[in-house]
């Protein structure tokens, strides 16, 4: 099971011709795969391009004579790209960050336009909403299962989970709690409201006006959900 999607940096020099055979070719052989101009405009003085495969997955990838390059993909990880290191969106150039971010939630806005008019959840949720395995399953508990709640519209479990994110309480800890909610191609509502659970007690906690600190990690193994200051 593919985890949620991180960027891969290569320190590596990369030209047109580099990408096309390294890249888009494998891919070809083995999904069909198409490379496509970037809806956003690429990072200051980088290359980026798409690579739009048959099956659905998608790669971004920016390229830099003197920095290298970064590729975020739901798809197989071309061979060349193996012994990259992975980044967090957070952990990458800001520039590279937020030009694939945007990438990401313009084709959200056209496949799930109902889920980026809350803009904090989409946001926040991206790396599991465009996860190899799970971004099909995660689209169908906010659009289905009204985000965990067994009695609420669609729209009302958005909008509460979208007051309790644009506060912005949880932005330094959102890879770890959006991961939470799984990468699985298999829909496990228990696991899935367990984890919204989390986030009803962080609004209980902003509610309340009180300080606290998520992922407390323990000399045991385990973390705590919060410690309340």
């Amino acid at each position: 099971m593919a985890g949620p999607i991180r960027l891969r940096h290569s320190e590596e020099s990369w030209d047109d011709e580099r990408v096309d055979r390294q890249l888009r070719r494998p891919l070809a052989n083995t999904f069909g795969a198409t490379r496509c101009d970037p809806q956003h405009a690429a990072p200051p003085a980088y290359t980026g391009c798409r690579l739009e495969m048959d099956n659905g997955d998608l790669a971004l990838f920016a390229y830099h004579d003197d920095t290298g390059a970064y590729w975020l993909g739901n798809t197989e990880t071309p061979k060349s790209l193996w012994r990259t290191n992975k980044k967090r969106f957070e952990k990458a150039p800001y520039p590279v960050s937020r030009w694939a971010q945007r990438e990401l939630l313009s084709d959200l806005e056209t496949a799930a336009p109902w889920l980026t008019a809350y803009d904090h959840v989409a946001w926040f949720f991206l790396p599991v909403l465009f996860s190899k395995d799970g971004r099909e399953t995660t689209r169908a508990f906010f659009n289905n299962h009204a985000a965990g709640f067994p009695d609420a519209s669609r729209d009302d479990g958005l909008a509460f989970y979208q007051r309790l994110l644009s506060t912005g309480v949880l932005d330094d800890h959102r890879y770890t709690m959006a991961s939470k909610l799984g990468t699985s191609q298999q829909n496990d509502l228990v696991r899935m409201r367990a984890t919204m659970a989390e986030f009803n007690a962080a609004q209980l906690l902003v509610e309340a006006d009180q300080t606290f600190t998520p992922e407390i990690e323990l000399d045991s193994g385990y973390a705590l959900d919060y410690r309340v200051h």
